[in-house]
C-alpha cells in the first residue's frame, strides 16, 4: 500500500539559466494545488545549476551536432504543450549566478507569489525575449514590471552581500543536483528520491502515494471500446 501523501514534501530546485526549469516551474505551479489538497507541502528553489554541475562532475557541455535538431524539437514541444513559447537566446549560455542570487533574496524577503512573479521574468525573459539576466541591465529590463527600478536597485545589492551569497551556496550543494529542474521527494513516512528533468511526474506522484491518472491513449469518439 503507498503511504499517504499528507505530510510529504515535494521540493523542485531551478535555475533560470535552464529552459526545462521553466517547464518544470510551470508544471509544478499546475499540480500545486491538487498536491497541496492532498497534504504534499510543496517548495520552488532557486538554485545555481552551474555550480551543482560542476560539484557533481557533470559539467555543461555544448549540444552534440548530432543531438541539436532533436533539442530544439524537445524545448519547442514541450514548451507547446505547456502554453509556453520558447526561443533560442543569442547570447548562450551565461552565468547565471546573479540572477540566482537576485531570485534567492526575493524568496527570502518577500511573499511566495512575488517571488515566482521575479523568477518567471526572469526565466522567460532570457529564453523568450533574449535579454541577458546575468547583467545588471538584464536584470532591470526582465524585472521592470515586477518592481520599480529602484527597488530592484536595492535587491541587486543586496543579492550580492556575503550573507546572501553563502544562501546560493548552501542550497546548490544541498540539493545534490547534476541538472535542473531538480526534484526531490519525501513521502509522508521520510523515504527520499530524486529526479531529474520534466519528464518524470508519475514518478513523484507514485513516490509520494498521490492519486493520478496514468497517460493512456483515448480511443476515438465513435469507438465503443
Amino acid at each position: 500500500m503507498p503511504p499517504s501523501p499528507k505530510g510529504a514534501t515535494l521540493t523542485i530546485y531551478v535555475d533560470c539559466v535552464s529552459p526545462y526549469s521553466w517547464f518544470g516551474f510551470t508544471s509544478i505551479r499546475n499540480y500545486r494545488p491538487a498536491l497541496q489538497a492532498h497534504g504534499v507541502h510543496v517548495e520552488i528553489t532557486p538554485f545555481f545549476l552551474g555550480g551543482a554541475r560542476d560539484s557533481a562532475g557533470n559539467p555543461w557541455m555544448p549540444t552534440p551536432k548530432w543531438k541539436e535538431a532533436f533539442s530544439k524539437q524537445d524545448s519547442e514541444m514541450t514548451g507547446k504543450l505547456l502554453g509556453l513559447e520558447t526561443k533560442q537566446p543569442k547570447e548562450f549560455p551565461i552565468m547565471s549566478l546573479f540572477a540566482v542570487r537576485v531570485a534567492t533574496w526575493v524568496k527570502d524577503h518577500y511573499p511566495d507569489d512575488k517571488f515566482e512573479d521575479t523568477f518567471l521574468a526572469l526565466v522567460s525573459g532570457y529564453w523568450n525575449k533574449g535579454i541577458n539576466i546575468a547583467k545588471p541591465e538584464g536584470i532591470l529590463e526582465a524585472l521592470s514590471e515586477v518592481f520599480p527600478k529602484e527597488e530592484i536597485e536595492e535587491i541587486m545589492q543586496k543579492a550580492v552581500t556575503p550573507e546572501n551569497k553563502k544562501i546560493v551556496i548552501d542550497r546548490t550543494m544541498a540539493s545534490g543536483a547534476f541538472g535542473a529542474p531538480w526534484i526531490v521527494g519525501v513521502t509522508s513516512e521520510g523515504n527520499k528520491k530524486m529526479w531529474f528533468g520534466n519528464d518524470r511526474w508519475e514518478q513523484v506522484f507514485a513516490h509520494l502515494g498521490v492519486p493520478y491518472s496514468p497517460l493512456a491513449v483515448l480511443p476515438p469518439k465513435e469507438s465503443k471500446l
